[in-house]
């Protein structure tokens, strides 16, 4: 006898046991949906959009702009004072450590203030031994050679009456800062002691 063709051919249905008579089956749960494609670039973008239009937005909540004014770069751009280097440091023994004469630069003053003198002396501590003197007179705080020919002239320097109004029209000089002994070194005393580093 031939066996008699199965009523219910095979599936992707999983079957459960039942009475005998009907077996009930469950569908099969559907197929996972295909992998979506990355957008991370644009999404990325729309992200940082997002974000930067939220935090750029103006909040009810914040105070007002103050009223109270300071100094700032908006009215105007800085002075830019040129260096001037002094004729005949040599001979008059003031140089920088590496022979080079020192500078300063010189922003003249004006109206009531042309009578008027502001110095600032330029920084830079000492060079303590003559490991640290030959390292220094490769460095703008050790030749005139090394330093900017232009500087901005800002805060107490500058000649805006707005940025400083108690010295804008003085006349204004910054010594820079070149022989590692603030400002009293003695060429010819350093050649004496043989410590000359050139």
């Amino acid at each position: 006898m031939r066996p008699r063709p199965d009523p219910h051919p095979p599936t992707t249905a999983r079957c459960r046991p039942s009475p005998p008579v009907f077996p009930s089956c469950i569908p099969s749960p559907p197929p996972p949906p295909p992998p979506r494609r990355r957008t991370t670039g644009a999404a990325a973008f729309a992200f940082a959009l997002l974000a930067a239009a939220f935090f750029l937005t103006p909040c009810r909540d914040a105070p007002a702009p103050s009223s109270t004014s300071y100094p700032s770069y908006g009215h105007r751009l800085p002075t830019l004072v040129d260096l001037t280097l002094i004729a005949g440091a040599r001979e008059k023994s003031v140089v920088c450590l590496d022979g080079t004469p020192p500078g300063y630069h010189w922003l003249p003053g004006f109206g009531e203030g042309s009578d008027k003198w502001l110095l600032h002396l330029e920084g830079g501590s000492w060079c303590r031994n003559l490991t640290w003197c030959a390292q220094r007179k490769e460095t703008n705080l050790g030749s005139s050679d090394h330093m900017e020919r232009r500087v901005e002239f800002v805060g107490i320097l500058s000649d805006d009456e707005l940025q400083n109004p108690d010295f804008y029209n003085w006349n204004k000089v910054k010594v820079r800062y070149c022989d590692g002994a603030s400002f009293s070194g003695n060429f010819e005393e350093e050649f004496q002691r043989s410590t000359h580093l050139g």
